[in-house]
Parts: structure tokens; sequence; C-alpha cells
């Protein structure tokens, strides 16, 4: 190998790495920053009063409530009380509100305000899946901020 050559080469290597070394870091969101959990491969407990407080987004939908609603999303009160929005398929798409008091049954079923239809609450982790006649709603909790 000529010198030159060696020169050039060790030039190039030098240049490389100063390139390589200037490019900038990306921001990653803190929602891809960590792994998200499969909620198919949770592990499901019966949940109970104490699970529900904060602020809760669905994450999968399933049975006919599937085919009616695109997300769900609720706000659960310790004291009992709470509040929620269901986009609703469309065209269009729209939000309908709902607020009241969440209780349990005699099952231990969770009843969101006097007239719905009780629904079995499970919890797994940062999850909380509820069953009932219309589908199944896996929520995931979230911070707001």
């Amino acid at each position: 190998m000529s010198a030159r050559f060696s020169l050039m080469f060790g030039t190039f290597l030098s240049a490389a790495s100063l390139f390589t070394s200037c490019i900038p870091s990306n921001v990653v969101a803190p929602t891809d920053r960590a792994v998200r959990v499969d909620a198919a491969n949770a592990v499901w407990s019966k949940g109970g009063a104490a699970d529900l407080s904060g602020y809760w987004s669905s994450r999968e939908l399933s049975g006919p409530l599937a085919s009616a609603v695109r997300r769900m999303h609720y706000w659960f009160e310790a004291d009992g009380r709470f509040t929620g929005a269901a986009l609703l398929e469309g065209p269009p798409l729209a939000f309908q509100v709902l607020s009241g008091l969440w209780s349990f049954d005699a099952e231990g079923q969770l009843l969101l305000g006097e007239d719905a239809e009780p629904a079995r609450l499970e919890k797994s982790g940062e999850f909380l899946r509820l069953s009932g006649s219309d589908g199944v709603v896996v929520l995931e909790r979230e911070e707001l901020r």
C-alpha cells in the first residue's frame, strides 16, 4: 500500500467518523419508548372499586359493541362518580357522553348508572376488562397531564 493511499484512507475514516457522530438523535414519543404489554396475554382477576379510580381509554373492543363504537374514555372518581365518552361509528362520527354514579350489584358486577346493564369487571396490571352481553372492552390506564 502506498503512503498516499494510506493517508487518503485515514482521512476518509476520520471524516466518516465526524459525519456519523454529528447525526442528531431523534425524539421518541413517551408511548413508544416502553414495551407495550399485550392485553391478550394478560392474566385477569376479579376487579373491584379500588381498581377504578383514574382515567381509562379503550385498547380493544369486541362483540356487537365493536361495530358501533370506535373508542371509549372513562374517568372514575373514588367517591363513585364517573364520566365517559364513546366515539360512535358514523357517518358522521360522534361522541356520546354520559356521567353518573358507579356501583356494584349483589353479584359484584359493575353498574355505570341506575339503568345500566351490569358488567363483569376484571383487572390485570394497568388494564381493566368490562364484559357484558353487548361485548367486551379492555381499558388501559392513562396519565392525564
